[in-house]
């Protein structure tokens, strides 16, 4: 699940619980007003206006949900230390729970209702002490104040389980995204990925015309590599040479493995000039970094096919032009850079 996802399910959230608070507390204000409650119904039309404000507020989300939350707990405390209607006022504190990790999370929601228990204890006693509401049997204020703990921590237990099940998913998640776009053997990105990544490279160039390069390079004679030393010793050469082309390219460079033997680096912000000097620089690396394994040695060589890409063509047509360029350095003698 990515921030925006994220951000988006919190919004429905909001406008769920902002809709829903609106339409209750609007409801029990004029079910009070026709019991003659002037003082209820006049405070649960302000916290229906309130809910109607913080609807209104979604796209802030953060003010949205401390705007909810806040009215929320205003509220019950005031049927708490007012009774409510007919001393049922109490009796509405256990939405609190649900309502509150669903908007704050495990952590700062259990902050959030343990100062809001103490508000409650803090209400009774109020209530007690100077005769606002006589809540009978004596011993309700006990028993709700008991019952709510229960409900938070069943409603925190859930919030916990629920977080932990969301993070396995997101990084079972990011586990597939990486499957889908990394090459398993080289551990570079795959022809996907690098899709991609030509895309983005053509809108900008096409934008600003900042120019970018692309290197199409095969590793010459890899059949022949195969063939004397083994599959094992191949695929250790196709990944010592992904360190290698790692460590010639610049930061902001992307190198990936195009198919079977063949590599393609994506170089941003890189003219020709600058791309051949990286090639050469990939040349140089591989000369120096023989492939070893099983006691035997042998050096790597590219064939490179260079192309700077030029506003008017296409990404196929960059590519294609590179894999011309590539056939003519295998023609002229392997082991170079044509662009």
């Amino acid at each position: 699940m990515n921030a925006y996802s994220d951000n988006k399910e919190r919004k429905l959230i909001v406008r769920f619980f902002s809709s829903i608070g609106f339409i209750a507390t609007f409801a029990m204000a004029c079910n009070a007003f026709s019991h003659a409650d002037p003082i209820l119904g006049i405070m649960l039309l302000v916290s229906a206006g309130v809910y109607a404000w913080a609807f209104s507020l979604y796209r802030a989300v953060e003010k949205s949900a401390t705007t909810i939350l806040y009215n929320l707990y205003c509220l019950m405390l005031y049927l708490v230390v007012s009774g409510g209607a007919e001393g049922t006022g109490p009796i509405w504190i256990f939405i609190v729970s649900p309502v509150t990790y669903s908007v704050r999370g495990l952590k700062k929601g259990t902050v959030d209702i343990i100062l809001f228990l103490l508000a409650v204890i803090a209400g009774f006693i109020i209530t007690d002490k100077f005769n606002i509401y006589d809540y009978q049997p004596e011993q309700l204020p006990l028993r709700v104040v008991i019952s709510f703990i229960i409900v938070a921590l069943l409603s925190g237990f859930y919030e916990r389980s629920r977080e932990k099940y969301n993070e396995k998913i997101m990084a079972l998640s990011q586990k597939n995204e990486r499957l889908a776009t990394i090459d398993h053997l080289t551990d570079l990105p795959n022809r996907r990925f690098m899709m991609k990544e030509l895309a983005e490279l053509k809108h900008v160039h096409k934008k600003t015309k900042q120019p970018y390069v692309i290197l199409l390079a095969d590793v010459d004679n890899f059949k022949r590599i195969n063939d004397n030393y083994g599959h094992d010793f191949g695929d250790e050469a196709l990944t010592q040479l992904a360190t290698a082309l790692k460590k010639s390219i610049p930061e902001q460079g992307v190198a990936s493995r195009w198919g079977g033997e063949e590599f393609l680096i994506a170089l941003p912000s890189c003219t020709k000039e600058q791309g051949q000097t990286i090639a050469e620089k990939i040349h140089q690396q591989l000369q120096k970094n023989h492939v070893r394994m099983y006691g035997k040695s042998i050096a790597l060589t590219l064939s490179i096919g260079l192309v700077e890409s030029q506003v008017e063509t296409s990404i196929a047509q960059d590519i294609k032009l590179a894999d011309e360029l590539l056939y003519k350095a295998k023609e002229q003698g392997k082991n170079r850079t044509c662009s």
